[in-house]
């Protein structure tokens, strides 16, 4: 009998406390902005109750140029190309992008970008590169140790490409913003990038130059195209490195500590925390507004035997 591979839990629980095993990028960076907003989401799990339904606009858009890259790599026509990714995008998303009241991020502006996209670059000068064992380097999942503690690092490659005899990591974004340097340069530095760029150097052994951010600009009758390639040394990714390993430390000791402090710098980034309310109240009445406004749904590895083990209290340092 074959055995199987033993599944690696992303959580666990020390002592009681919980703990993060396997990090991602997405996860970091929330630690980074703000250990106790890390907490309330990541690790109790709370959610508001009234939420804006997602449309799975942006994921619907990154899933078509997938499928346009690899049908240019497995070089079939552009049409087939095209209509592989819009009955893709039909079948996974179609009836939630029509609902959408938002008309440049519905089910036409889908269509028309994928359209757009393949008439505009078909004829690129981006190259997929290609793995040693002939596949296309397109979504790459890894998860590799990352560190002590047990730690591990995971994530996913959109792709890397070729340009000029370089290799690249190559991240697609949509917005409505127009894509101007001042918005090209909000993505140097980035930890999610500079992750994958240590993925792509010290896992898939593969000397990546830099990045190349892919923007989509949406709007209503109209979608825009354009790039910005981004060099990244060696040395900024041996300091991302160490920094990464330093706050995963710094979450394990709050993890022991039962206690994880606000930033309160971080209060009005992308529009304001959704806990701001929560934590403007004084430290005994915001359990109240939590049941009132949020919901929980902590991941699985949280959840014993139908109960959510972890500590509710959460606002009081522990002085042991």
């Amino acid at each position: 009998m074959v055995k199987q591979p033993i599944k690696l839990k992303k959580y666990i629980y020390d002592n009681d406390n919980p703990r993060q095993i396997i990090w991602d990028s997405s996860s970091l960076s929330t630690f980074l902005a703000c250990p106790r907003l890390y907490r309330l989401t990541n690790l109790s799990g709370y959610k508001l109750k009234m939420y804006a339904p997602v449309t799975g606009f942006g994921s619907a858009i990154h899933d078509g140029f997938e499928i346009l890259d690899r049908c240019k790599f497995e070089k079939k026509s552009k049409e087939e190309a095209v209509l592989e990714a819009m009955t893709h995008i039909i079948k996974e998303c179609g009836e939630d992008l029509k609902k959408s009241d938002d008309k440049a991020r519905g089910f036409e502006a889908g269509m028309r970008i994928i359209v757009w996209r393949a008439e505009e670059f078909w004829e690129d000068n981006l190259k997929i590169a290609t793995m040693p064992n002939g596949a296309p380097c397109l979504e790459q999942r890894f998860e590799v140790p990352f560190g002590g503690e047990g730690h591990r690092l995971s994530g996913r490659i959109d792709k890397i490409v070729e340009l000029d005899n370089r290799l690249y990591l190559c991240d697609t974004k949509t917005t409505k913003t127009s894509l101007t340097d001042l918005y090209f340069r909000n993505f140097q530095p980035n930890n999610q990038i500079y992750a994958y760029i240590w993925a792509a150097r010290n896992i898939l052994g593969l000397d990546i130059a830099g990045f190349i951010v892919d923007a989509v600009q949406t709007g209503v009758n109209f979608c825009r195209f354009n790039r910005s390639i981004f060099n990244v040394s060696q040395p900024s990714i041996d300091e991302w490195y160490t920094d990464a390993q330093y706050a995963i430390g710094l979450a394990d000791a709050y993890s022991h500590n039962k206690y994880y402090p606000a930033n309160f710098t971080s209060c009005g980034n992308y529009g304001g925390c959704k806990f701001r309310e929560v934590c403007a109240e004084s430290p005994d009445h915001r359990k109240i507004i939590l049941d009132e406004d949020f919901m929980r749904e902590p991941h699985a590895d949280l959840v014993v035997d139908n109960v959510i083990r972890v500590d509710e209290n959460i606002f009081k340092k522990n002085k042991n």
